[in-house]
């Protein structure tokens, strides 16, 4: 009769524990909320797959001289808002950008800094050559440096896509980026920096 009490007892205790042990997982489960954009490994991976396929657009399109001579383009607007909105600019490197990307169904913005004179001195100028909107919080992005010479040539835009003018910037009347010195061959180094998201 004792074994039989005893049994009886340690089956309770089971049936207990395993009610307590299921009710503190869906008490979990239900604290927990998994939405579309919680953070995760697998978000965290496309974010740098993205970060690497910008990176190397940007060296690709710097290699092949597509990268320089779009932002050689004399239309470049300093006023956020007057450039791109729907994709890349004209050039062999806009194209590589709504090939690789907007076809794709990711949205970028393509941003040009100089360093610019100001009142206070010296100053990092921010310049938007593409802005298809806001990036998301899972945004990536990717930078390269380029060198203008006073001896580049200005494209323009003619029949929807870039081409040379006979201007160089050391002879141009206006251009959107100051020139850093008197004297220096070097125009300015500018950092180009692609931002990349879903749509």
């Amino acid at each position: 009769m004792v074994t039989m009490d005893r049994g009886q007892a340690h089956a309770l205790e089971a049936f207990v524990a395993a009610t307590v042990l299921l009710a503190s997982v869906t008490f979990a489960l239900q604290v927990t909320a998994v939405t579309p954009l919680t953070a995760s490994t697998s978000s965290q991976h496309i974010e740098n797959q993205q970060a690497s396929v910008a990176q190397g657009l940007l060296d690709a399109a710097a290699e092949n001289g597509s990268l320089k001579r779009t932002v050689l383009l004399k239309n470049i607007s300093v006023t956020e808002g007057d450039n791109y909105i729907s994709g890349g600019p004209p050039t062999v490197f806009g194209q590589m950008l709504n090939d690789t990307f907007r076809d794709r169904g990711i949205a970028f913005n393509v941003n040009v800094y100089s360093v610019q004179s100001n009142q206070q001195g010296k100053a990092l100028n921010r310049i938007g050559l593409v802005h298809m909107g806001q990036p998301s919080d899972h945004a990536a992005s990717a930078s390269r440096l380029v060198t203008l010479m006073d001896t580049d040539v200005l494209h323009k835009v003619d029949s929807g896509e870039a081409v040379p003018t006979t201007t160089t910037l050391d002879e141009a009347s206006s251009f959107y980026v100051d020139e850093r010195q008197d004297g220096d061959p070097v125009w300015s180094v500018l950092k180009i920096e692609v931002v990349v998201w879903r749509m």
